[in-house]
């Protein structure tokens, strides 16, 4: 029994036919039975049964399935992991990165990954969500991560959910809303609201689930989320920010998440963003996929 030998068992189980199956591993159709034989033979058991000149799996195929995929999978991970540790040395890899993924998620993701690939050079971009979409729109960057309530509406783009990034409202310990058990949608709007540029997607989305009309002149855009939070451990205002962007500030006690009722629920999407005409490198797709992997062992 051969790795051959397995793909073909995966394609005869997605093909439902041998003749087809020949046709996509460049083969006759007497050697796909040949290899179906001596798997059966190795495992002593019938995996096909026919059904109007259907293939189709038997109660024991079906049962191997997951395995032989399982294996397959492993041995392209193994192949994936060796070629990057003979072809990544002296690369670069440019991404660009919107504020909360790339001050607060991706450097722990960085650091994670150059430990393993010691070699190679990682630049991290961070800058407004548009202009996130504007470069990789323009192929300045490859590939690029945001943080957004829905997809990127882009025509040119492709973009892969990573994780949640929940949305909390937060406020300075001295901050009387702090003291409150809980907080009413009312309560929050007579406050000052910290965001960091008048074009965030974070007004509009909170107004949009609360029903609720935030004043303009109670809005403050101070520049970027450091500052936003600066001002709110200072008790200039309120905070609506990533619950990731204030773990150490909560660890402190200088910032307080106000439990808000009734509770909104708001959670935006980490989205890896890339230009549907630019294919990745080999390795960009190594760090997407390292990152990916990283966050879902978070979850």
């Amino acid at each position: 029994m051969n790795l051959e030998t397995l793909e073909t068992f995966l394609k005869v189980a997605r093909n439902h036919s041998f003749t087809q199956t020949a046709a996509e591993m460049f083969c006759s159709q007497a050697a796909v039975s040949i290899r179906m034989k001596s798997l059966e033979k190795y495992f002593e058991a019938a995996l096909f049964e026919r059904d109007n000149n259907r293939i189709g799996l038997t109660k024991e195929g079906k049962l191997l399935l997951p395995y032989i995929k399982t294996v397959m999978e492993t041995m392209k991970s193994a192949e994936k992991e060796l070629y990057a540790s003979q072809n990544l040395k002296n690369r670069e890899i440019r991404f660009a990165c919107s504020s909360t993924p790339g001050t607060y998620i991706f450097p722990p993701i960085i650091y994670a990954f150059t430990a393993k690939y010691p070699f190679v050079n990682i630049v991290n971009h961070v800058e407004y969500t548009h202009k996130v979409f504007e470069d990789i729109e323009a192929k300045v960057f490859p590939l690029g991560f945001v943080s957004q309530p829905f997809p990127p509406q882009k025509e040119n783009l492709l973009y892969e959910e990573l994780m949640d990034d929940p949305l909390v409202f937060c406020a300075s310990a001295e901050n009387p809303l702090s003291k409150k058990s809980e907080v009413t949608l009312e309560d929050l709007v007579k406050e000052n609201l910290m965001t960091t540029n008048p074009r965030s997607s974070i007004i509009k989305y909170l107004e949009l689930g609360s029903g609720l009309s935030f004043p303009k002149e109670n809005i403050q855009a101070i520049g970027n989320i450091e500052g936003v939070k600066k001002c709110v451990v200072d008790n200039k205002g309120i905070g609506i920010l990533s619950a990731l962007a204030i773990e150490t500030e909560r660890k402190y006690g200088v910032i307080k998440v106000l439990k808000v009722h009734p509770p909104l629920g708001l959670t935006r999407k980490i989205y890896a963003v890339f230009h549907k005409d630019q294919p990745l490198s080999f390795p960009e797709e190594i760090f997407l996929d390292f990152a990916k992997n990283y966050v879902a062992d978070l979850s």
